[in-house]
Order: C-alpha cells, then structure tokens, then sequence
C-alpha cells in the first residue's frame, strides 16, 4: 500500500510590536490593531532601560502574499509614533478588496 503526499501551503506571517506605558494605553491601541486582523501572541511587561515599566505586545495576522504591500511595516512606525492607525487603499495587496466585513477578490483591469 502506498501512501499518497499531500501538500498544503504554507501560511505566511507577518508581524507587529509596539510598547505602552499604561494598561489603558495599551488595550485601546490593541483594540485598534484587532479590528485591523492583528491577533496578540504575547505580552510582557518590563522594566525599560530607563528604568519604567512597559508594556510590550507582540501580534501576528497572515500576510497577503509574496508581492503584496507591507502594511504591518507601515503600521509600526505609525504605532511606534503614536500615530492613529489606519490602513489606506494604497496599502491594500492588488485584486483584493479589503474593505467591510465580507473580503472578496476582484480582477483588475
């Protein structure tokens, strides 16, 4: 009897961190980033090297593909500035439409 492989793909990954001083601070800003597909994989909270305790989130939400836009990269340095987060049209991976509840491929022109 032979047995037959099966291949699966391999799901992609990307990732995101930012760091919050207080714990209101902190669950707003993950609040944010949940609505946006980010899903928290850790949390510590440290002493910095300045000597205050710090909250660290670390969370992961699957990449859109290979040669799509990074908006994770984008969105930490938006997070890190303590920007309000928002991902723009521009950042949307080409043939999807991200927009609403219900994500659906669409053929470009």
């Amino acid at each position: 009897m032979t047995k037959t492989p099966v291949v699966h793909a391999q799901q992609r990954w990307e990732y995101l961190y930012f760091t919050r001083k207080s714990e209101n601070a902190l669950y707003t800003e993950l609040c944010t980033v949940g609505q946006e597909g980010w899903e928290l994989v850790a949390i510590h909270y440290y002493k910095d090297a300045k000597g205050i305790m710090t909250w660290i989130a670390f969370l992961k939400r699957p990449s859109a593909g290979p040669g799509a836009a990074q908006p994770g990269r984008a969105h930490t340095a938006e997070v890190a500035a303590g920007q309000p987060s928002a991902q723009s049209e521009a950042t949307q991976p080409a043939g999807f439409d991200l927009s609403g509840d219900v994500f659906e491929i669409r053929k470009e022109p």
